[in-house]
């Protein structure tokens, strides 16, 4: 599944406004050692996976700003918000964050910009349930939360234990209608499927693009759809000739349990294992 890309770019003024880089280091998802204030009262988050996972291990008090992608927890809406595709440098800059936490891979040029201005940024970049729970815990240690951290990360994994191996069906995941949408089967979604026993159709043949044909040429014994454009579905062609449309065999999923990677991930595992173990109606 192509991610969700925050291509926010910096607007406002230029001045030099972060915090003074002082404090614990702790190795980030890049690899990178960063500065962290003890426990940083002022936090703002870039992207909607950290926002979930500060408030996952307690931090939720601490987290001053977000963008206006931001919607989970409910608690997090009523939050200031720096900005959405764009992020306003000026309203971040009056937040006075004290450390910034982003999914580096989604903000790349603007959490450097924002490094290079002096403010202490962290990035989180989990791409399974194992990157998950250790988002979790660095997130805990960082913000003072160390016990929640741990604990959280071990409610995740001891959910995800509870699935046991299984083979099961072949499977299309469709997460947009227009443009068409899947997800890879490397991607943290594709991997939480694989776990819960699906194959992928397009497992060994992934591309970033995928057409209505090639889904059709694959045939796939479950498709699950989780966006709102189930009325047009109907009206593709050949839909009615699938495999998983003969057999009763779609399922409509939430989006919110397949696309972020936050503990909300298991409950597509548990989900989509429960679909693919069931016979066909």
């Amino acid at each position: 599944m192509r991610r969700l890309a925050l291509l926010l770019l910096i607007v406002g003024c230029d001045r030099p406004t972060g915090p003074p880089q002082a404090g614990t280091p702790a190795v980030d998802s890049r690899g990178k050692t960063v500065l962290i204030p003890p426990r940083p009262g002022r936090i703002v988050s870039l992207a909607p996976s950290t926002t979930e996972l500060l408030f996952d291990v307690g931090a939720g008090d601490q987290v001053a700003g977000v963008t206006t992608f931001c919607e989970f927890p409910p608690e997090a809406r009523s939050k200031p918000k720096i900005g959405d595709l764009v992020l306003d440098l000026e309203k971040l800059s009056a937040l006075r964050p004290d450390l910034v936490v982003t999914a580096w891979s989604l903000t790349q040029k603007t959490s450097a910009d924002l490094e290079a201005k002096g403010y202490a940024v962290f990035g989180v970049d989990p791409q399974s349930f194992e990157e998950i729970a250790a988002a979790l815990v660095a997130l805990g240690d960082i913000t003072g939360h160390a016990p929640e951290g741990r604990r959280a990360a071990e409610a995740l994994m001891s959910r995800v234990r509870a699935i046991g191996p299984y083979e099961g069906p072949t499977f299309y995941f469709e997460h947009s209608a227009d443009p068409l949408g899947t997800t890879g089967p490397e991607t943290y979604t594709g991997r939480a499927l694989r776990l819960a026993g699906g194959r992928n159709i397009f497992e060994g043949a992934w591309r970033n693009a995928v057409d209505w044909e090639s889904v059709m040429a694959r045939d796939p014994e479950v498709i699950l759809i989780a966006h709102d454009g189930r009325g047009a579905l109907e009206r593709r062609a050949g839909w009615e000739k699938l495999r998983a449309v003969r057999k009763g065999r779609v399922y409509f999923v939430p989006k919110e349990h397949y696309i972020y990677p936050t503990p909300r991930l298991v409950e597509g595992l548990e989900e989509a294992s429960r679909l693919f173990h069931e016979k066909n109606p």
